[in-house]
């Protein structure tokens, strides 16, 4: 593979909007695959009081196994994209840089790109080096509603429309919580799989 797409998130659950902007990314940049990279814990998520993580904030309300396999479900049928477990499996704060680090050793022949919604430019000085981030990996904003305006050049980034899907895993978590219906914000195998293992309801909900 010489050209790999990244799209990390908690991706609790996934849904439309992350597929959209992967499926647009792969086709703009004709990448030969996108690593769909489920974080462990997001460090933005991270109370700490000096350097010891006390407890998250919003912690995701599914395990990481679960996550891990709506992702597998989500993305099957597309041999573009791809899963990549190592943030899971390092069991830790979740580090975009740490995780380019180690693609950069498995396939030192890619080009890697990261893929992000317009909105996490805004932060993306906060991450963890930035500049190392850059060294490894192509920037590549996807447009949001509500973020389709250009941006400052603090950061050199290629610019990819998609289509403007206004869905977030926080409101299909929300939906869930009131009764209201998830259909066709998400893919069918993953309702069937919040369904069964009845995720982010309440105790005697149900899915709709």
């Amino acid at each position: 593979m010489k050209r790999i797409g990244i799209l990390g998130g908690s991706f609790d659950p996934i849904h439309f909007g992350h597929l959209l902007m992967a499926q647009s990314a792969s086709e703009a940049l004709k990448l030969d695959a996108v690593f769909f990279v489920p974080a462990f814990c997001s460090p933005f998520k991270v109370e700490e009081k000096g350097t010891v993580p006390l407890r998250t904030r919003g912690q995701s309300p599914s395990t990481a196994s679960k996550r891990l396999v709506m992702v597998k479900e989500a993305i099957k049928g597309n041999k573009v994209f791809k899963l990549y477990d190592g943030e899971l499996r390092r069991g830790q704060v979740s580090y975009t840089i740490d995780t380019l680090k180690e693609l950069k050793i498995q396939y030192p022949k890619s080009k890697f790109y990261l893929l992000m919604g317009a909105d996490n430019l805004r932060t993306f000085h906060r991450w963890k080096d930035p500049q190392g981030i850059l060294k490894l990996a192509a920037l590549v904003i996807l447009n949001r509603p509500g973020f389709d305006k250009d941006y400052p050049k603090r950061w050199p980034y290629v610019k990819i429309n998609m289509p403007a899907v206004d869905i977030s895993s926080s409101d299909i978590r929300q939906r869930l919580k009131t009764k209201k219906s998830i259909w066709y914000l998400t893919p069918k195998a993953v309702i069937r799989y919040i369904k069964r293992y009845r995720l982010y309801v309440k105790q005697g909900g149900a899915v709709k």
